[in-house]
């Protein structure tokens, strides 16, 4: 399930034509999920209903989306956009940028570190 739809994703690209649809729609999931993956956490759209303690499916790090985590994606969605070839000078630089990291610091999972046992 799209959290952002395609309408949204064209508005915020400023894009009027119907020529790049399915690489909007992809550049649209790859930021779902590049921001679900640094959130470490499950994001369901803003109208679902989470299962509550107890009931199944529970999940406790699950959580509706936000207007910031919508801000993220689009960003994260207009930088795929517009920065369609890497920059050979940022080979392995895999931070997200800056405003994106601050729109979805509170929201991010913390986990420990597990080192290896071996």
């Amino acid at each position: 399930m799209a959290i952002i739809d395609l309408a949204t994703l064209k508005k915020h690209l400023r894009v009027l034509h119907d020529d790049e649809d399915a690489e909007i729609e992809l550049y649209g999931a790859a930021a779902e999920a590049v921001v679900i993956e640094h959130l470490d956490r499950i994001v369901v759209g803003a109208d679902s209903v989470l299962p509550a303690e107890g009931e199944d499916g529970y999940e406790p790090d699950a959580m509706n989306v936000t207007p910031t985590i919508v801000a993220a994606i689009l960003l994260v969605a207009g930088d795929l956009y517009e920065v369609r070839e890497p920059d050979p000078k940022l080979t392995g630089d895999a931070v997200l940028p800056r405003t994106v990291r601050m729109l979805l610091a509170p929201w991010r999972i913390w986990r420990p570190f597990k080192e290896d046992a071996t």
